[in-house]
């Protein structure tokens, strides 16, 4: 299974284009700090994720505001086919309060 869930802050986003089919798609960064246990270890983490939109989830991205904080949800994928970097595929998110 491919599920990827991640708390992040929205740092940049992109215009939004269209497909060819005409669905809309919308690039953006988000920002996570935090910390993850390896080895029963806590291991600070910072890092920046390239993330994507595509459908109707891009409505909610462009809604929010540069420096919001949510719960991001989807999968990884690589970038295209030639270019193996992986981008988050955004597929539901959740503002925090």
């Amino acid at each position: 299974m491919n599920h990827f869930t991640l708390t992040a802050i929205l740092v940049s986003k992109d215009a939004i284009r269209f497909t060819p089919a005409g669905i809309p798609v919308m690039h953006c960064q988000l920002e996570h700090s935090g910390q993850a246990y390896e080895v029963g270890v806590a291991r600070k983490i910072q890092m920046n994720v390239e993330a994507i939109t595509i459908g109707p989830i891009q409505k909610d991205l462009e809604r929010m505001d540069l420096g919001a904080e949510a719960v991001f949800e989807g999968f990884l994928a690589p970038k295209t086919l030639h270019n193996q970097r992986l981008v988050f595929h955004i597929t539901h998110i959740q503002l925090k309060n």
